[in-house]
């Protein structure tokens, strides 16, 4: 079942960042304000990091799903590498989540009271909470892998399988 999960968890994941890339090479300030208030539109263009660092970021997280897909694919065949390959991803993961959502607090923090209608402090609380919200849900999957596998008996049953 974890592996069945894994393999989820690293299409959607894979699959969102290829959208990113594609979102990142073809979509102009127009195509954002189709989409946004014209303020908040521009804002989002004006604010976006270069594209070099929105493609090597989408590139490494599509990097981390294939790591994860690998992993799981190989905990389905009940391999041992498929939790060492799972274990890797999810350290790996984890540091990059923590040092996406700094960075992503530190961007954030540039634009407070940009907004019209948003004062200083509602900003605040809107990026305090979708980070805290980001962090529970891209941390879950990680810690999770990393207890499960440390359970004793969850470690008994999975140092037996063949390399």
């Amino acid at each position: 079942m974890v592996g069945a999960i894994g393999l989820v968890v690293a299409v959607v994941m894979f699959v969102d960042k290829a959208e990113d890339i594609v979102t990142n090479l073809t979509w102009s300030a127009e195509d954002w304000r189709r989409v946004f208030a014209p303020d908040v539109a521009d804002l989002i263009v004006r604010s976006m990091p270069p594209l070099g660092w929105r493609i090597f970021s989408a590139a490494a997280e599509m990097g981390l799903a294939v790591l994860l897909f690998v992993g799981a694919i190989a905990l389905r065949r009940r391999r041992r590498s498929g939790v060492s390959l799972c274990r890797t991803w999810a350290w790996l993961a984890i540091v990059w989540v923590v040092a996406v959502m700094a960075w992503v607090l530190w961007w954030l923090s540039r634009y407070q009271g940009e907004i019209p209608g948003i004062s200083h402090i509602a900003w605040q609380g809107f990026v305090v909470f979708g980070v805290v919200v980001a962090f529970v849900v891209l941390l879950a999957w990680p810690i999770f892998l990393l207890v499960w596998f440390g359970r004793p008996d969850i470690r008994a049953e999975w140092e037996e399988w063949p390399a």
